[in-house]
């Protein structure tokens, strides 16, 4: 039996991954996390251990964010080592990620290709720099610097995105809206993501324990009226004007409202706005596990978040609206005007 290795750092790669396992179910798939909080273990981590119906003969766990200086340089090589250990039990024939400037997916595609063996680099769809690309990539900093360093660092294997999902060790790309994709990722096979691949019985069971263990119901999300997902909580650091903006689109509001922050924030309501009457949403949930809950009559507000992207096509009857952040791109917007998300 061939076999696949899905690199996850997120929880929306972790549902694509899902996804695309349950499609292929020819193969061993291998679940990889990475990029983790160096610490204790993930929640999500946890569940996926505990997930009867789970497409993955097998999961691992592999830290990311380090702590220390030379300490740190010693968890990194045992890193490698061990992920050159899994690599090379498996022999696996497909890799796939949702970001392919990770170290860990790169190093473990030049393992593989060491191995003599045909191996093929898979992108799944990170969101919305899919489509309006990762413009940092392609800048001095990364072309030039960032480059040359992670070569002479750790090897020429490293080869470098001009935007995420271009790198030369990937040749399929599988997304939601291939004909929306940015122009550097045309020459890459492409494959439509199914949106009924969101719908399986492994992922339902995936999204219920999530819910369970945050103590949040099905009634709770259908209930809903407005739901405003939130992007890291940098973003307000970098816009001290961001709550105001938001405490300003609340006002304007009616009806129950509620809102998710992103799942990497330091603490539960980085805005304050719980004592203002809005329901919080933990953090840890997916919101590809909220999704399919929602009604049909909320609106979903963000920024220039996947989320919109994620509801307009999973969910298209659903209002979605985007709100000015103060860091308004026409990329972004062409985008959401393309898929039909309402600008404010």
């Amino acid at each position: 039996m061939s076999c696949s290795v899905y690199f996850v750092s997120t929880l929306l790669h972790l549902f694509t991954a899902t996804a695309i396992a349950g499609e292929r179910s020819d193969e061993k798939a291998v679940l990889v996390f990475i990029d983790q909080p160096e610490g204790a273990t993930p929640q999500i981590v946890e569940l996926v251990q505990q997930w009867a119906l789970s497409p993955f003969a097998e999961q691992h766990l592999f830290f990311g964010r380090l702590k220390g200086g030379l300490s740190k340089l010693k968890k990194r090589r045992r890193l490698f080592s061990d992920l050159k250990d899994l690599i090379e039990r498996l022999s696996p024939g497909h890799l796939f990620v949702g970001n392919d400037r990770r170290i860990e997916f790169q190093y473990a595609m030049h393992i593989a290709s060491s191995q003599a063996q045909t191996v093929t680099g898979h992108y799944m769809d990170e969101g919305t720099f899919t489509y309006v690309g990762r413009e940092a990539s392609s800048g001095l900093g990364d072309v030039v610097v960032d480059n040359l360093l992670k070569k002479l660092f750790y090897g020429f294997w490293w080869k470098n995105p001009v935007t995420v999902g271009a790198s030369a060790w990937i040749k399929e790309i599988h997304v939601a809206f291939p004909e929306l994709i940015d122009s550097r990722l045309h020459g890459k096979v492409k494959h439509c993501l199914s949106a009924d691949s969101f719908q399986s019985d492994a992922l339902q069971q995936l999204s219920q324990m999530m819910l369970q263990v945050n103590g949040v119901t099905k009634e709770q999300i259908h209930g809903l009226d407005v739901l405003i997902t939130l992007p890291h909580e940098s973003l307000f650091e970098k816009n001290t004007g961001y709550r105001d903006k938001v405490l300003t689109l609340i006002n304007g509001l009616e009806g129950s409202i509620a809102v998710k922050y992103h799942p990497r924030n330091s603490g539960e309501d980085a805005l304050n706005l719980q004592p203002l009457g809005i329901q919080l949403l933990p953090s840890s949930i997916s919101y590809e596990a909220i999704l399919p809950l929602l009604n049909s009559d909320v609106t979903v507000i963000g920024d220039v978040s996947s989320t919109l992207l994620l509801t307009r096509w999973l969910r298209p009857e659903i209002k979605t609206v985007s709100y000015r952040n103060g860091t308004e791109n026409k990329k972004f917007e062409q985008l959401f005007h393309d898929l039909g998300v309402e600008l404010l």
